[in-house]
């Protein structure tokens, strides 16, 4: 069975956050828990400072740290690459959040209950899209199938700069390469002259 996985886009992120709100408001999330976050990434390509927007949850990982170090078995991987957390055996011990190089589970600073983005895959179950996918406007953030036959489509990448290089737990995630000049960005003479970004595209 082929695995299911995201597809982001950061040419296409406006950073509007869609993506981030709908998952928390139709999954009924506490207050001030997210399980998708959009963040500004600034960086110096070619001498040039160039933003773009990134939009991450659960990378649902190949070899997921986060299950191996579950000490309650809370934490199981389906067939199509789903990572699930069953709330009703976590224990709240918040070991996954300290074992998971992204972050990715969140823990409500209230109640100590953890949460994790898991695809909506009730959702999907049923033949709908995930709350995120379905949010986005601008269709920047997909799910996708990976190939069962490790070919890599040559327009995804896996990673994107400034995104942490992680092999061990061989995160499942796909990204279409940042293409500078269809992000914000500023020069370096600009820059040094308190310049602010402009729109090069």
């Amino acid at each position: 069975m082929a695995e299911k996985t995201f597809l982001f886009d950061p040419n296409k992120c406006l950073g509007c956050r869609a993506c981030q709100m709908s998952c928390a408001t139709n999954r009924n999330l506490p207050k001030g828990v997210f399980l998708r976050k959009v963040n500004e990434v600034e960086l110096k390509l070619n001498g040039q400072w160039t933003k773009y927007f990134l939009s991450s949850a659960c990378h649902q990982c190949q070899n997921p740290e986060c299950m191996r170090l579950c000490p309650e078995q809370a934490i199981r991987k389906r067939r199509d690459g789903i990572v699930i957390l069953a709330t009703d055996k976590c224990t709240k011990c918040s070991v996954c959040l300290h074992g998971c190089p992204f972050e990715a589970p969140v823990r409500d600073q209230e109640s100590g209950q953890i949460y994790k983005c898991d695809f909506c895959y009730d959702r999907l179950d049923e033949g709908k899209e995930a709350y995120c996918v379905g949010a986005c406007p601008v269709n920047a953030l997909m799910l996708i199938e990976l190939p069962d036959n490790f070919k890599e489509n040559p327009e995804w990448v896996r990673r994107l700069p400034n995104v942490p290089r992680v092999q061990l737990t061989r995160p499942s995630v796909r990204y279409y390469p940042l293409r500078v000049g269809r992000q914000m960005r500023r020069s370096k003479e600009g820059l040094k002259q308190g310049g602010s970004y402009e729109n090069e595209d």
